[in-house]
């Protein structure tokens, strides 16, 4: 089930909840957590796309393989294919 927008998260920026969560090294946890973000602002449903254009524009360092790091947080459990689009799964949203 999609996550509902969390106020808690969606007010602070990206960079300071990357920094928060630990999730500025790891890229396959710096996916996670910039999806958590965004689904905390609304998004219910997010493609890798959205992901790197979050990174992007908050000034981010990008994803060296964003495809590659969806693909390990589903094999892990912690986001769940739809499709061409993606959610993140309770246990990815506890991961953090």
């Amino acid at each position: 089930k999609p996550m509902k927008p969390d106020a808690a998260i969606a007010k602070k920026t990206l960079p300071a909840f990357l920094t928060e969560k630990n999730a500025t090294a790891n890229q396959v946890k710096k996916f996670l957590a910039t999806a958590v973000w965004l689904e905390a602002k609304g998004k219910s449903r997010l493609q890798s796309k959205d992901v790197t254009e979050a990174l992007r524009t908050a000034n981010q360092t990008k994803l060296k393989n964003p495809a590659l790091c969806l693909l390990r947080n589903v094999s892990k459990g912690l986001c769940e294919k739809d499709g061409n689009q993606f959610f993140v799964t309770d246990d990815g949203k506890k991961s953090l």
